[in-house]
């Protein structure tokens, strides 16, 4: 039992455990990529297509974003 550890050589062990970590972190960041690349690309087409079919700037829709939860709020107040 205690020979097990004195065969394996600590730096071995290291590497080998740096190198699992690094597969899993590199498996985590494709999946992320994967699965948000869809959304990235509608954000992007939807912003091209109000700046150049409608001429509305990315910083026009900034703010319209920005005033969203005042707006929602007269919304519903103007329902109740």
């Amino acid at each position: 039992m205690d020979a097990l550890p004195q065969a394996i050589d600590s730096q071995t062990v290291l590497v080998i455990a740096a190198v699992a970590v690094s597969l899993l972190a590199l498996r985590l960041v494709f999946r992320v990529l994967n699965v948000g690349l869809g959304l990235i690309l509608a954000i992007v087409a939807i912003v091209l297509i109000l700046q150049y079919g409608f001429e509305i700037s990315p910083r026009e829709l900034w703010f319209e974003i920005g005033q969203l939860p005042q707006e929602l709020m007269r919304l519903v107040r103007n329902f109740g």
